[in-house]
C-alpha cells in the first residue's frame, strides 16, 4: 500500500496522515493491516489474534488474510512489523475457522453459526471459501436448545441471564420463511433458558414488512442487520440472492424496522466502490439506521479477490476519507461504533473526537 503521492508506507508515513487527517496513529496501523494482511510464515491462510500495538495500552483483535506477499506487514510468532519495524506485539492467534459459536463482549454478546454459515458461497470477497468448517445445521427448538444448553455447561454459566445479546451469522437461509422460523425458534429455546436480551440477524433474505412484523411480534427484542456489502457491481461481486437487494430496497426494509420497533443497520464493506459511490450511499442510509452500522474494511484474501478492489482502495487516504465523511453522519444521530461489534472498523480508539467504547474483544 503506498500514499497518494507513491511513497512506501511505513511507520513514518503513518505519523504523517494521522497528522495530516487528524486522526491516531492507532487506528491508521490497524486500518492498513486490514487493507493489505501481512506476510507469514504462519501455517493459517487468516488468522484471528490478539495483538498489542507498542503505541496502545491496550490489546485489540484482529482478523487478517495472511497471503499478501506484496504487503508491507509481516507478521511472526512475536508479533506484527511494518517494513521490518515491529509495531505490535502478538498475544495469542489461532487459525479462523468457521466455529459452531463463540463470545464477543466479555461473555455478554454470543454468537451462533446455526444454519452452517459455511456453505454460504458466491460473494467474491467472502473468506468462507479459505476457512475451515466446524459449524453445523439445526432446525428445530430442541436442537437450538440442545446447543445452549451445551453453551450453557461449556462455560460453567447457569442459564442465559447474562447474554445480552445472541446473534446468528447468516448461513443461506434461502427463502425468508425458513429464517424467520430458525430465529422464531431459536427465541423460544434461549427464553427458556433464561435469556431475556435481545436477537440479532445477519441476512438479506428479510425484505418485507409482514416477516419484519412477525420477527418483531414473536422474536422481539429483535435487531435486523441487512448484509449489503456494497453499492455498485453487485451482480459481479454477490451471489444473485443477495445481489438483488437493492440500496432502495435496503432504505425501505430499515425504514419499517424503525417503524415496528427493531434495530436496524447495514453491513457494507469499504474499498469494492469508489468514493463517490461509497459516500453516496452511506450518507443516503444513514437517514435508517438506528444502530452503528457494521462498516468494515475490505480484506483480499487471494490475488483474485485483490483485483476485485476499487482502484482508489489501494491508497490508505480512500479509507480515511470514508471515516471523515461518515463521521458527522453518524455523530448527527447519536450513533457511534463499539470496538467488540466489528473486528476490521474504520474506527478503533477515536469517533468524531471521543473514544470508542469496548471492550475490545
Amino acid at each position: 500500500m503506498r500514499t497518494d503521492t507513491g511513497r512506501q508506507l511505513d511507520t513514518q508515513a503513518i505519523a504523517e496522515l494521522a497528522d495530516e487527517f487528524g486522526v491516531p496513529e492507532l487506528d491508521l496501523l490497524l486500518i492498513a493491516a486490514n487493507a493489505r494482511g501481512a506476510r507469514t510464515d504462519l501455517p493459517h491462510p487468516r488468522a484471528r489474534m490478539q495483538l498489542k500495538p507498542y503505541s496502545s495500552e491496550e490489546i485489540w483483535q484482529v482478523i487478517l488474510p495472511l497471503d499478501n506477499e506484496q504487503s508491507p506487514f509481516r507478521l511472526d510468532e512475536n508479533g506484527l512489523l511494518l517494513e521490518a519495524e515491529p509495531v505490535a506485539g502478538l498475544v495469542a492467534l489461532e487459525n479462523d475457522d468457521v466455529v459452531l459459536t463463540y463470545l464477543r463482549a466479555g461473555g455478554r454478546s454470543l454468537t451462533l453459526n446455526t444454519h452452517s454459515r459455511s456453505t454460504c458461497t458466491g460473494c467474491l470477497f467472502c473468506p468462507n471459501v479459505i476457512e475451515d468448517a466446524a459449524d453445523a445445521m439445526l432446525h428445530s427448538a430442541a436442537e437450538l436448545g440442545e446447543l445452549l444448553d451445551w453453551v450453557v455447561a461449556d462455560h460453567g454459566w447457569p442459564g442465559l441471564r447474562d447474554v445480552e445479546v445472541i446473534t446468528v451469522c447468516t448461513g443461506c437461509f434461502r427463502t425468508p420463511e425458513v429464517a424467520v422460523a430458525h430465529i422464531v425458534a431459536l427465541r423460544a429455546a434461549a427464553d427458556e433458558r433464561g435469556f431475556a436480551g435481545r436477537l440479532h440477524f445477519l441476512s438479506s433474505v428479510i425484505r418485507d414488512r409482514v416477516h419484519l412484523k412477525r420477527l418483531a411480534a414473536e422474536a422481539g427484542p429483535f435487531h435486523l442487520t441487512l448484509t449489503l456489502e456494497c453499492f455498485t457491481r453487485r451482480n459481479l461481486l454477490l451471489k444473485d440472492t443477495k445481489a438483488s437487494l437493492t440500496l432502495s430496497d435496503a432504505c425501505r426494509i430499515l425504514d419499517d424496522c424503525g417503524q415496528l420497533g427493531i434495530m436496524g443497520d447495514f453491513t457494507y464493506v469499504v474499498g469494492l466502490d469508489p468514493l463517490t459511490d461509497t459516500v453516496a450511499g452511506l450518507t443516503r442510509l444513514t437517514g435508517f439506521v438506528t444502530t452503528f452500522p457494521r462498516i468494515q474494511v475490505f480484506q483480499a484474501h487471494n490475488s483474485y479477490m485483490r483485483a476485485a478492489a476499487a482502484a482508489e482502495a489501494t491508497d490508505l487516504r480512500y479509507y480515511l476519507r470514508v471515516r471523515q465523511a461518515v463521521e458527522p453522519l453518524m455523530a448527527a444521530r447519536g450513533l457511534k461504533p463499539t470496538s467488540w461489534e466489528n473486528y476490521r472498523p474504520l474506527w478503533y480508539s477515536s469517533f468524531a473526537g471521543g473514544p470508542v467504547p469496548g471492550p475490545r474483544v
